[in-house]
């Protein structure tokens, strides 16, 4: 049997460095922030010229646009983020791409502008903490029968510390990517990628608190590590089995989908896999630990 609750204080330390990092990276790296928050216009450039990166940016020179990103994607297309442009400003550069090259055709324009991209923001902000806070009264509330001493609240809250873990966490990668790769930024799919993993991973963890339950009604006077010890151990296998089928799935879609979903499909496989590890590690740990503390149990 592995001994996960015995070696909590390691799991706790190993959490609490992943996540002074992840912190210390949204701090100095920042996050690179999409078009849907901070507004702006994203064009897509198709065109079969080998040279039209460097030919694209000659135009935006010209024009005199230096504030922008431009990535190369699948078939022959170019994506392209530029501050909020007039119908003025979109003309004279549709003009100008399509002196430079003949083959140039633009498949997508979409301008977002600035005060919908705040109020896009403060959605997902209220998205997040209703979810967290709607976790927290679920499972209190399923496990409101769990025999005393144990209590519910303790965990939801639990739960839900585990949830933020799992966000700060996948945060922190994001900010470091983004650092270095301009395909990784926040936009409505970090927000549905962040949503998707705290489902995953509560439900993972909800798995394990419901064997403690069952196995702590059968055995109520057994020492709360034990029960949970077993609890975890009997659970484990099931749980590394549903995110390893989830992972291939998204692995797929990472080798072989559009490249313009290439940061979700990231952001969700180290999410679950994250939110496996906080579901055994971290969660059932921290609610034998709090359920120690209160009740003075060796």
């Amino acid at each position: 049997m592995y001994k996960i609750i015995k070696n909590s204080n390691f799991w706790f330390i190993f959490s609490g460095t992943l996540s002074v990092v992840a912190i210390l990276a949204i701090i100095f790296f920042g996050l690179r922030v999409g078009i849907d928050y901070k507004g702006g216009t994203v064009i897509e450039i198709q065109s079969t010229d080998s040279n039209k990166i460097n030919l694209t940016k000659e135009v935006l020179s010209a024009q005199n646009f230096s504030n922008y990103q431009l990535k190369e994607s699948d078939n022959n297309t170019i994506s392209l983020r530029l501050p909020t442009l007039t119908n003025e400003q979109h003309l004279s550069f549709a003009r100008a791409m399509q002196e430079k090259l003949p083959t140039y055709t633009e498949t997508k324009y979409d301008t977002v502008g600035p005060t919908i991209g705040k109020d896009l923001t403060n959605k997902s902000i209220w998205a997040v903490l209703i979810a967290s806070l709607g976790i927290i009264i679920f499972i209190s509330y399923a496990f409101r029968k769990m025999p005393k001493p144990l209590s519910s609240w303790k965990f939801g809250l639990s739960a839900a510390i585990a949830l933020i873990h799992d966000l700060l966490i996948t945060t922190g990668l994001v900010a470091i990517l983004g650092h270095f790769y301009v395909w990784m930024e926040v936009d409505a799919l970090f927000i549905t990628a962040m949503l998707t993993i705290m489902g995953f991973s509560v439900h993972d963890t909800i798995v394990v608190y419901d064997r403690l339950r069952e196995n702590y009604i059968r055995n109520p006077h057994e020492d709360i590590e034990i029960t949970a010890e077993k609890s975890i151990n009997q659970t484990l296998a099931r749980s590394i089995n549903t995110s390893m089928t989830t992972i291939i799935v998204l692995t797929c879609l990472l080798v072989f989908g559009s490249s313009s979903i290439r940061h979700f499909i990231v952001i969700l496989i180290f999410g679950i896999t994250l939110g496996t590890y906080s579901s055994i590690f971290v969660a059932s740990p921290l609610v034998v630990r709090w359920h120690r503390k209160l009740f003075h149990k060796a």
